[in-house]
């Protein structure tokens, strides 16, 4: 779990930050994003007239799986983040903070504890750098379509060309037109 306590932010005025450095940092996203390995972070805590916007980018190495040969690789990656949290409770009193209208489902709250979780947040912007059509590597020729071998390795000549015999007479056309005997 990552997770920073900003009490001490949440009493500062607007405009104090925080830095952030996360290194070698082991979490577990869920099973959609897997990591290949730690992940790195640098991020600022920013005390906003509202609550605490946490913006900077994170890197880290993502296990995917080649769409054309289903071969698996990693993937570095580095994303922007940028989101605001809200107070669920006023550092000051301790009374609970009522959400305005249609700002409860949208905006990040800081729990109880005065304490922003960043794994969700990880989790959304990492999960958003999935390729629609992951590959290995650009030029990643994918399966045999006969045997399902990789076509880069090896000779995929897998006899002739079968004529459907619905067709036989079609290919006599063919090859009397082109000369062929």
């Amino acid at each position: 779990m990552t997770s920073f306590n900003v009490a001490g932010l949440l009493h500062e005025p607007p405009g104090a930050t925080r830095d952030v450095r996360l290194r070698d940092h082991y979490v577990s996203l869920g099973p959609d994003v897997e990591l290949a390995g730690p992940l790195d972070a640098d991020l600022r805590l920013q005390r906003t007239n509202r609550g605490i916007l946490a913006g900077g980018e994170l890197r880290a190495p993502l296990r995917r799986t080649c769409a054309r040969c289903t071969d698996p690789y990693v993937e570095e990656v580095r994303v922007s983040v940028s989101e605001e949290f809200l107070p669920s409770l006023d550092p000051e009193t301790g009374l609970p903070i009522h959400a305005e209208a249609g700002e409860s489902e949208t905006a990040q709250q800081i729990n109880e504890h005065h304490e922003i979780d960043l794994d969700g947040i990880f989790h959304d912007e990492l999960s958003l750098t999935e390729p629609m059509h992951p590959l290995c590597r650009p030029d990643c020729a994918g399966l045999c379509a006969e045997c399902g071998g990789r076509v880069d390795s090896g000779d995929h000549r897998h006899g002739g060309d079968e004529i459907d015999p619905r067709l036989a007479g079609l290919a006599v056309l063919l090859r009397d037109r082109n000369g062929d005997s």
